[in-house]
């Protein structure tokens, strides 16, 4: 039998899994959690000394002793009070940062995982989702799973208390009248029976809610969407001005309000519904226990203390398992959500990370080689690269041409493993790179993609892509990259420790487009690795900036091996070596020179169709 489409077994294993995550991510939670079995009881004592004084009150106790009674039950409750009071405080203090603390191993899976993953919208979407399950009502895998826990541990124990005064008042009903005790078993039968009833329609409006919080993470998935990715960048709001958008975007997301309205709105229903079934069956039980326990108090078998001693375990009863089931129904629904949480944890790595050392050479003599290497990306049976082979040693420069979406940028990706061939090897001095170490071989390369990246962190960081950098060297490599205006002015201030942009501080610096750039080449200089690459970073410059940058990057590398990625084939014509792409394929391999004669050739027809743009 299944519950939320999982079987007990599975619905008892993931649960554990996220209450061994809470104790891992909250060390101090089982402390509190056995704290709080104490707290347990405080709903008792009340019930205890009001039973006790009732009867002493009744058989004419001494003053004393009562004075004693009402000692014990104000400053009892005062401590339980004050014991609760912190324990909550504590609890909420550290389940305050529970979902930050969870979402700290997403970010690390995500910094960890291979890097096809980070291409695919699943992956992306998927790591939304979890955002969302976080916050959305009825929700929150890990969040919902912590503030469940400690309830979930109060009402257990206070049933299990209540089932103990249970059982003792059948066996005090026995001398009451004849099947009496009989009558007491069925009568507490029928109370749990008709619990169960309630919590039965309890649990199938809860999983009816749960679905509808189901059918709202897309929508709030929309919603972030437009306001965090749309509303908010800059060039989106040039888009909307200049194409008077307004209205289609408003239009969009007030027909996503009326949407959200609307499940909130059946949500509501659902919790009102659950609200009148719990008080209901809970009040119909009550005027049942008071019915019988007066008989049975009638019959002179149950003391005014028993009666309220009995009548409030079974209140407590009551009230506990219709919380304790709910809790259990929430948890049950929560399973999903914790789930997809584990399971994107549980993502396997599928590149062969290798565990041979990559040789190191005084000379930094390397060989590179493609042995008909062909490639289609994941989920598409298209071959990017098809029987391409190149071979390229240290110290040469090697421009790699084409046409846009001929499979530039892909050879780079395989290059720096950040995808492993379909088909064929690339080769390492004549082995095989999946069989080397992946972390050295990728502290071979140094690249500048077309898509660069630079983080709202200090300009000495977004250099060094580190915490912890060498000041001087992160210095030289700017000036090296033609920052040394920019450094300078950088140093009236805060120098290396300026952040750049103004995302998340105000004294942060906007840098140009152009400076980017030169940041980002500077930080591919600072890392001094063997192979140094530019996978057209200045694609939006004009073919004359870009073939200028080029060229000084060139001189930048010095006797380091140098790839250029490009479709303008004025950008490399300095290479001694350069490979023409087209289709995946390598069509000619040549120098500039010898590329620029064959008439036949793509190269010819590519250099001339482009040739108006290099004219001074």
């Amino acid at each position: 039998m299944k519950k939320y489409g999982f079987s007990l077994k599975e619905l008892l294993y993931i649960n554990l899994r996220g209450i061994a995550l809470i104790f891992k991510l909250g060390k101090k939670v089982p402390v509190i959690l056995l704290v709080s079995l104490t707290c347990a009881v405080r709903t008792y004592w009340t019930i205890w000394f009001t039973a006790i004084l009732l009867d002493d009150v009744t058989t004419g106790a001494a003053q004393e002793v009562i004075i004693r009674d009402l000692g014990l039950f104000v400053g009892g409750g005062l401590a339980f009070s004050l014991l609760k009071a912190a324990v909550d405080h504590y609890y909420f203090f550290l389940g305050s940062g529970i979902w930050d603390a969870a979402n700290i191993h997403l970010n690390e899976k995500i910094l960890n995982m291979d890097y096809e993953y980070l291409e695919s919208e699943n992956i992306y979407n998927k790591r939304r989702d979890l955002e969302e399950m976080a916050h959305v009502k009825g929700g929150g895998g890990i969040n919902m799973l912590y503030w469940n826990l400690m309830s979930l541990v109060w009402e257990t124990v206070d049933i299990v208390i209540a089932v103990v005064y249970m059982v003792q008042m059948i066996l005090k009903s026995g001398s009451a009248f004849q099947g009496s005790r009989l009558y007491s078993v069925g009568f507490v039968l029928f109370t749990i029976v008709l619990t169960v009833l309630g919590m039965r329609q309890v649990n199938r409006l809860h999983k009816e809610l749960f679905e509808i919080n189901n059918q709202m993470i897309p929508c709030f998935r929309e919603s972030g969407y437009y306001v965090s990715d749309y509303l908010e960048k800059e060039s989106s709001g040039k888009s909307i001005r200049l194409f008077h958008q307004q209205p289609l975007i408003w239009g969009h997301m007030e027909e996503l309000f009326r949407k959200m309205c609307g499940f909130q709105a059946k949500g509501f229903r659902k919790w009102v519904q659950i609200d009148s079934i719990t008080s209901g069956v809970k009040n119909l039980i009550l005027c049942i226990i008071y019915f019988y326990l007066g008989i049975l108090a009638l019959k002179g078998v149950l003391s005014a203390g028993d009666i309220f001693l009995y009548a409030g375990s079974l209140a407590v009863f009551t009230n506990s398992f219709s919380i304790w089931v709910s809790i259990l129904t929430q948890l049950a629904g929560n399973t999903k959500y914790l789930k997809a949480y584990f399971d994107f944890l549980d993502i396997p790595n599928k590149k062969y990370e290798g565990v041979l050392p990559v040789e190191k050479r005084d000379d930094n003599r390397y060989e590179l080689e493609f042995c008909n290497v062909s490639f289609h990306y994941p989920g598409s049976e298209e071959y990017v690269l098809k029987n391409f082979s190149v071979r390229f040693r240290i110290g040469e420069r090697l421009a790699v041409v084409g046409r846009n979406g001929s499979g530039k940028t892909t050879f780079i990706k395989l290059l720096c493993r950040l995808y492993d061939p379909t088909e064929g090897e690339i080769l390492l001095n004549g082995i095989d790179i999946r069989k080397y170490d992946y972390q050295e071989y990728l502290s071979l390369f140094s690249v500048v993609f077309q898509d660069f990246k630079l983080t709202a962190l200090p300009l000495g960081q977004n250099v060094s892509a580190a915490m912890d950098y060498d000041k001087d060297k992160v210095k030289e490599v700017l000036r090296r990259a033609g920052l040394g205006g920019l450094l300078q002015k950088f140093e009236m201030g805060q120098g290396l420790e300026t952040p750049l942009y103004t995302d998340f501080d105000a004294d942060g610096v906007d840098i140009s487009g152009g400076e980017a750039q030169k940041i980002a080449i500077a930080r591919a200089l600072y890392h001094d690795t063997p192979f140094e690459i530019l996978d057209e970073p200045t694609a939006a410059l004009d073919p004359l900036a870009e073939y200028d940058v080029y060229s000084k990057f060139d001189d930048l590398v010095g006797t380091k091996t140098a790839v250029y990625i490009s479709h303008r084939l004025s950008s490399c014509q300095f290479c001694n070596d350069i490979i023409v792409i087209d289709k995946g394929r390598v069509v000619q391999h040549g120098s500039h020179e010898e590329l620029a004669e064959d008439k036949k050739g793509l190269y010819y027809k590519l250099w001339n169709a482009q040739a108006q743009y290099y004219q001074v």
